[in-house]
């Protein structure tokens, strides 16, 4: 059978999830699902590349990429789908929205939906997503940074050995969200990973209200919370903690937290 080219999704008030790397945001997306009609594909990285779009660079990653591919398979969009996606797609934009009518349509779900992304890289893309998803709402998931580099130096489900590499993944994100999110207060808001699990109905609701979707009560508990283990504890030593702790503490005091106490707090034990 000839595929067909998926049509344009809504662009009604999309919600982009971005961030760090290993900052809660797969679970965030699980418990977003729960909303009815607000659907959500696997990572798509549309919007992550500095490569302009259609250019060599830009759609190497849409070729070649085999996690991507596997994302694709796990959302229902078959290869030529796909394809036939990419080939006619002028721009990122038309590309990630017919992604989500292509992923829609395999998982059965009709019009009228609202749909979100959830692809923390997508941070970098920033700047394009504010200028060509006008009516979009962008959540920036932060976490402990202790807690983002044991995971990234842990590796269960991305590696990256290099201690200043790991610390870079927070760091640019903050980084970038901080120099951008003042040229569009209304549509941007900073979330803290850990006050989500401290009140995962009342901050899911709130952060519902933000997105403009409407949800019903009942749909989160606080039974829903994950436990933060603090891995760091184990997987850093206390030089490599404190590495971290150096680095981030600018950034980090202003969110909260007071990385230099909590890695003495560590030594003292």
């Amino acid at each position: 059978m000839t595929a067909t080219l998926p049509p344009l999704a809504s662009d009604k008030m999309p919600l982009f999830i971005v961030g760090s790397m290993r900052s809660g945001s797969t679970w965030l997306r699980d418990m977003l699902r729960r909303v009815p009609d607000f659907i959500c594909p696997e990572e798509t990285h549309f919007l992550r590349w500095s490569e302009a779009f259609r250019s060599p660079g830009g759609m190497a990653p849409h070729v070649h990429n085999r996690l991507l591919r596997k994302h694709r398979e796990m959302d229902g969009v078959t290869q030529d789908v796909f394809d036939l996606i990419l080939k006619r797609s002028p721009s990122k934009v038309h590309l990630q929205r017919r992604y989500i009518s292509a992923f829609a349509a395999a998982k059965g779900v009709s019009e009228p939906f609202r749909w979100f992304d959830k692809t923390p890289q997508n941070i970098y893309g920033l700047p394009m997503i504010l200028s060509e998803f006008p009516r979009a709402r962008i959540v920036h998931l932060v976490r402990n940074p202790l807690n983002v580099v044991a995971s990234l130096q842990l590796g269960r489900q991305v590696l990256i050995p290099d201690l200043h590499g790991a610390i870079n993944c927070w760091l640019e994100a903050v980084t970038i969200w901080d120099a951008i999110a003042k040229s569009a207060p209304r549509r941007m808001i900073e979330v803290r990973y850990e006050d989500i699990l401290d009140n995962v109905p009342g901050t899911l609701s709130d952060l519902m209200e933000f997105a403009q979707v409407p949800c019903s009560e009942g749909l989160w508990e606080a039974s829903d919370a994950r436990r933060e283990k603090n891995q760091w504890k184990t997987v850093l030593s206390h030089r490599d903690a404190a590495i971290v702790a150096r680095r981030c503490d600018k950034l980090a005091s202003l969110r909260g937290y007071d990385l230099p106490a909590q890695v003495r707090a560590a030594e003292d034990r």
